[in-house]
């Protein structure tokens, strides 16, 4: 062990939080997390007794960075979050591939269930979590299904008679015609608040029904609500809901994570003329061409600028047409910083593929711009340059890679937003 590393262990606090060891050409080769950074990190380098493939480890280790954290599950979380990103050699070796737990409403079913999930995918369904505590999980699971009776089996075809769950008073049995549609989607609605901590919402969405019911002289509709809202008012007190966002848990770290490393090996890696301290990257949103916006973000230094970050409403197109929306975009920025003389980005990075990429590069042409473009696909995650054939296949646990495909995600969560909170404006105007 040299004396810069061992001086370093010294330093470490006794507090919880994630470790990050590096190797002699900076990479991280291993993530992990601990109630006691300085007992855990120590125990490496003392005694005998380790695996060979711990041992392999140690070897290897020149340079330890940690990030403190104010709880053991935010630990958790964080560890998680940065072996997602970076992918260190010794982490696939040893972890077993887990990842943490969600609740999932399963939307596009025409009686959606709630389920347990540990895969979190963009199929319209809703998900709630992640949940680092199961105990806890296991309880608001227990909360829901005692007083919500949503449905819980897969099967498609309608059964000959009302299961046990039915019997149980667990489910309302949409299946044998028990619940009618509108009953079960405003069941879906409470369950949607309560799983979202929204006890205020809700609460007054169920005095709202109380009050309906007692106005039509629906009582036992009424009594239902009422006890709903006693038991609300209860389970509220007891369980906390509120999760740690392991992405904005990992953003408040990102200072004193390694971006001074990335920029340089992104610059080596674009073969850019200078540091891409400031980087602007776009998406376009839109349904069928409805609605269409753009995005732009910023990031300086490796971090986003949100008082920087731009959105766009699309004004000259119509029907679909993404290239000539991005064009569209583009235009508007770039010819406002030209008359403006304000400052230019040291790279532009496009969602999209070879085609978002070769509109870029003629647009920024008839605007004489000057400007380094790269453009990043989302299914093979391959970053695609002016003037190059063939795409860049970096490898996926470089650093360079990780930082434009967190911007690229930056940009496209933005539009998202943006355009939904248009569709929900026009939802408005309409009815």
């Amino acid at each position: 062990m040299t004396e810069p590393l061992l001086e370093k262990i010294k330093q470490l606090p006794d507090q919880s939080g994630v470790y990050l060891m590096k190797n002699r050409r900076g990479e991280i080769i291993y993530v992990g997390k601990a109630t006691s950074l300085k007992k855990r990190v120590s125990s490496y380098f003392q005694g005998k007794g380790f695996s060979p493939k711990v041992q392999a480890l140690v070897s290897h280790i020149v340079a330890i960075d940690y990030i403190p954290t104010r709880s053991e599950k935010a630990a958790l979380l964080l560890e998680f979050e940065l072996i997602k990103r970076y992918r260190p050699r010794y982490n696939v070796m040893y972890r077993d591939d887990k990842s943490y737990p969600y609740l999932k409403i399963t939307m596009k079913e025409q009686w959606p269930r709630l389920m347990v999930t540990r895969i979190v995918r963009k199929d319209g369904a809703k998900y709630y979590g992640p949940y680092p505590d199961g105990s806890h999980l296991r309880r608001i699971v227990r909360a829901v299904r005692k007083y919500f009776p949503l449905r819980y089996c897969r099967q498609t075809n309608i059964p000959v008679k009302s299961c046990l769950y039915f019997h149980l008073k667990r489910c309302a049995a949409p299946c044998l015609g028990k619940v009618s549609r509108e009953q079960y989607l405003r069941m879906l609605r409470e369950v949607d608040l309560f799983l979202r901590n929204r006890p205020r919402q809700l609460l007054q969405y169920l005095d709202q029904q109380l009050a309906n019911y007692s106005q039509t002289m629906e009582y036992e509709q009424a009594q239902r609500v009422y006890q709903e809202k006693q038991f609300i008012e209860e389970i509220l007190a007891h369980i906390n809901f509120r999760q740690v966002d392991p992405t904005a848990l990992l953003q408040s770290h990102l200072p004193e994570l390694p971006q001074q490393q990335m920029l340089p090996l992104l610059q080596k890696e674009l073969g850019l003329p200078c540091l891409p301290r400031r980087i602007e990257a776009f998406d376009i949103s839109n349904i069928s061409g409805q609605l269409a916006v753009g995005s732009m973000v910023t990031f300086i230094n490796g971090k986003p600028a949100q008082q920087e970050y731009r959105r766009f409403r699309i004004k000259s197109i119509s029907g679909i047409d993404d290239y000539a929306m991005l064009g569209e975009v583009l235009h508007r920025r770039y010819s406002y910083l030209a008359e403006c003389q304000a400052k230019r980005p040291d790279l532009i990075l496009i969602d999209g593929g070879k085609g978002q990429l070769s509109q870029a590069v003629s647009k920024l042409r008839e605007l004489d711009e000057q400007i380094p473009l790269a453009s990043i696909a989302k299914r093979e995650e391959k970053i695609f340059l002016p003037g190059q054939a063939d795409p860049l296949a970096l490898d996926r646990r470089s650093p360079a890679l990780q930082l434009v495909r967190h911007i690229r995600d930056e940009a496209h969560r933005f539009a998202i937003s943006y355009h939904r909170l248009l569709r929900r404006k026009t939802l408005k105007e309409k009815g």
